[in-house]
């Protein structure tokens, strides 16, 4: 009698420790965390895009700077996948609590340290390559849920629109987030 309890009990643990494989773009996204885990992904035009490195680039591929500068206390977060030289993050200028900050200002690489908050996603591969960035036509939102000097760590979420200024084409980066040590 105990062979046939065993063979139904057997199959059971055996499913519970199978691992369940996503199913939609956005499980395939790390787990919105707050605790400096350096994780981020987000969806680009639909897809996941998670940061990757590769064997032969060291260096990390989720990284969060938070340093003084003559604009204040600027925040960069930035994600790079090095199979297809792909890199995206953001810029916020002079920080000093978690909140929603907007990404709808015109960026300029002149100005450096002096920019609005703004967001970016970056095409290495491509040819030629392609630069996309938020502005008053390509808008977006950034969500600080944590920004903690003590520990060095900064967490949220992000959406935006952005756009490569000389050719107009756009890309979408959804349901966009990250978990980083500064």
């Amino acid at each position: 009698m105990k062979p046939l309890y065993l063979f139904p009990l057997t199959l059971l643990l055996l499913a519970a420790g199978c691992k369940k494989e996503p199913k939609t773009e956005v499980e395939k996204l790390p787990k919105a965390t707050q605790e400096g885990k350096n994780t981020a992904g987000f969806l680009l035009d639909g897809r996941a895009w998670l940061p990757k490195g590769d064997d032969l680039s060291a260096g990390p591929t989720v990284a969060a700077e938070w340093r003084r500068t003559v604009a204040g206390r600027t925040l960069r977060v930035g994600f790079v996948r090095r199979s297809d030289d792909t890199d995206a993050g953001f810029f916020v200028p002079d920080i000093r609590r978690p909140g929603t900050f907007r990404l709808d200002q015109r960026f300029s690489l002149a100005l450096g340290d002096r920019n609005p908050a703004n967001g970016g996603y970056n095409e290495q591969k491509a040819f030629p390559n392609g630069y996309y960035f938020t502005g008053p036509d390509a808008p977006g939102e950034l969500v600080v849920t944590r920004f903690d000097t003590v520990a060095g760590v900064v967490s949220g979420t992000f959406e935006m629109r952005v756009r490569e200024p000389n050719t107009g084409q756009t890309h979408q980066l959804t349901h966009g987030r990250f978990d980083a040590r500064f």
